[in-house]
């Protein structure tokens, strides 16, 4: 992905961040998003935004782990494809 602001080839990397979620606060860690080296220009991307708001909804705790409740979807997955249910 390119920088729409100055046009370098964005990094991929894990970031903190804070955001609201029905109204309430919560913390994300371990989100992937793209950086920019030159301008430090962030980019989360749509559809792990969209998942994000997904982990939000099952995360109990103000605090959600993006890369530990990918794992957990994926395990959940797995599970249901071994017993035929996808």
């Amino acid at each position: 992905m390119k920088c729409k602001t100055c046009k370098m080839r964005m990094s991929d990397v894990l970031i903190n961040l804070d955001y609201e979620c029905n109204g309430m606060a919560k913390k994300a860690v371990n989100v992937p998003a793209c950086k920019c080296p030159k301008c430090n220009n962030v980019v989360v991307p749509d559809l792990v935004m969209g998942k994000l708001e997904a982990f939000a909804e099952w995360e109990k705790s103000n605090i959600v782990d993006y890369a530990k409740c990918e794992q957990n979807e994926a395990e959940i997955f797995t599970v249901l494809h071994i017993f035929g249910n996808l």
